[in-house]
């Protein structure tokens, strides 16, 4: 004789063999490989890095100059001049920054307070830099002087926001030499 009782995941079968009963316990299939992935995920999380949560993040970008006429043209023969990389120091400051026009001296900007960083960007304008979650204002040295000819509508420099875990891709490009 078999009887079949439910209880959960499992199914206990009583089988009558010689006046005894006989009890077998049955996983459900599904039961099974839930238990499968569960393994197979627990042992894949103990080989993986300590540090993987803890993404990069911060800016990224190139720095470019325009130059000469960029005026828009019906004659697609006409060539405007492409932007150059430039090499130059990048100044990283928090927050927000009042404007002082597109050109900072540097004999001011270094004494202001929100400075953090100054990095470098390479010969092809290219630049990284690692930061923490915040709004930065970042402005390229040309000489004795910042550049930066971005604006936000309460009159200071325009930002870039670093979210968690994620690098945030800009260009700034200097369009002081440039006509449009």
């Amino acid at each position: 004789m078999l009887k079949k009782v439910s209880v959960g995941f499992c199914t206990r079968l009583f089988f009558s063999q010689n006046n005894s009963q006989i009890a077998k316990t049955m996983i459900y299939p599904n039961f099974r490989w839930f238990l499968s992935l569960t393994i197979i995920l627990v042992t894949m999380m103990s080989f993986t890095d300590p540090n993987f949560s803890q993404s990069k993040q911060g800016i990224s970008g190139t720095i470019l100059r325009l130059s000469g006429d960029q005026m828009p043209t019906i004659d697609t023969t006409s060539l405007r001049t492409k932007p150059e990389p430039i090499k130059t120091t990048i100044w990283i400051f928090s927050g927000r920054i009042p404007a002082q026009g597109t050109n900072w001296p540097v004999a001011q900007a270094q004494k202001h307070p929100h400075l953090i960083k100054q990095i470098s960007s390479d010969s092809q304008g290219n630049f990284l830099v690692e930061l923490p979650s915040g709004e930065y204002t970042l402005l390229a040295q040309y000489d004795d002087n910042l550049y930066l000819n971005n604006f936000l509508g309460d009159g200071s420099y325009g930002t870039v926001q670093v979210t968690n875990g994620q690098i945030v891709n800009i260009q700034l490009i200097n369009t002081e030499k440039a006509y449009f």
